[in-house]
């Protein structure tokens, strides 16, 4: 099984190891509408002794207002804090910034400086030209790989930032929601936020905050596809559309070709472009011992080994495709045809 990075991108034919371990540095996308805390967390990130050593990239430092106390070197725009992390500001191209970050690491230093980045994007950015840096800048893609994007709401306004589209694909994209300032909400309203949330994003876990009060570890741990098992109301083959987005989720008992699936995902991608906001999942691939874990966004996807089967384990193909004007039997009719002869 290769690793697939595009229809049009060229593919990894090295094959793939599901014993190694990834040498790159993992990455975390903070988005959010404005006003919803992405702050907040980021100042906890900082402050918190969790035992993690971040580098924390955000658009302006100013914004993020650390003591001054927690401050133990500055130089250049970049600012070494007491507990180990490092914050970086981003005025210019991120390219450049995760460059500069590297060279702080081996071989150019004798132990690591940071364990993990966190990337806080804009309140009105869409994180899907930040994960496409990841997969088609060389360079980037060779050190650096994204392990989750996270989209924090605010519980009061949310029905307010609904009105941005691209409030609704964080939302969409996200492989973790916390829903924050719920103490500024009532518990019927909450109650109906993560159900709303939860049909624009079902493989989504949500998480209640107050003032960004959330485990650090368990929000920024690396979030794998869920079976669909796992998520609530997912009996059904499609949800309904809400606001202007529908999930369509497959389940295929038989196992699939490798060849064509590449080019049943490759028609996906070019059919739907930017409709198709975000994919995932496992494929049972004929013929391999592991789970194969299918990430997308848009027309860019990836492909890569997972855990091997275990013995008594199920072996299915799961997936789920979030976007918009989605033709279920146009996913369904794909998946049929790539069951292995």
């Amino acid at each position: 099984m290769c690793r697939i990075v595009g229809p049009h991108a060229p593919a990894d034919t090295s094959g793939m190891d599901a014993s190694s371990e990834d040498p790159r540095t993992p990455v975390t996308l903070l988005t959010g509408w404005l006003g919803a805390g992405k702050t907040t967390l980021v100042n906890r990130i900082l402050s918190e002794p969790h035992g993690q050593k971040f580098a924390v990239l955000v658009n302006e430092f100013g914004d993020i207002g650390i003591d001054d106390r927690l401050v133990v070197r500055s130089k250049d725009q970049m600012v070494e804090l007491q507990n180990g992390c490092v914050c970086c500001t981003v005025r210019g191209d991120l390219i450049q910034s995760l460059k500069r970050l590297r060279k702080r690491r081996p071989p150019f230093f004798k132990k690591p400086t940071f364990d993990r980045v966190l990337i806080e994007t804009t309140g009105i950015a869409e994180p899907a030209p930040l994960l496409k840096t990841f997969l088609l800048e060389a360079e980037i893609a060779t050190y650096y790989q994204v392990e989750a994007v996270i989209g924090m709401v605010d519980a009061k306004h949310y029905s307010i930032a609904l009105n941005e589209p691209s409030a609704v694909e964080q939302i969409a994209l996200a492989d973790v929601l916390l829903l924050n300032k719920i103490d500024l909400s009532s518990i019927i309203k909450i109650e109906k936020t993560r159900k709303r949330l939860r049909k624009l994003n079902p493989t989504a876990p949500i998480f209640n905050a107050t003032q960004a009060a959330v485990s650090i570890a368990e929000i920024l741990q690396s979030r794998p596809p869920r079976s669909l098992q796992k998520i609530s109301d997912a009996h059904s083959t499609e949800e309904k559309p809400h606001d202007g987005i529908a999930t369509v989720s497959l389940l295929e008992t038989r196992p699939l070709d490798e060849m064509k699936v590449q080019l049943w995902l490759g028609a996906c991608a070019n059919q739907f472009g930017l409709d198709l906001i975000r994919y995932k999942g496992f494929i049972h691939l004929a013929d391999r011992p592991y789970r194969a874990i299918l990430q997308g966004t848009y027309d860019l996807y990836q492909v890569s080994a997972g855990e091997e089967w275990k013995k008594d384990e199920p072996r299915n193909t799961e997936l789920v495709f979030i976007g918009r004007n989605l033709e279920k039997d146009f996913f369904l009719r794909g998946i049929h045809a790539c069951v292995a002869n």
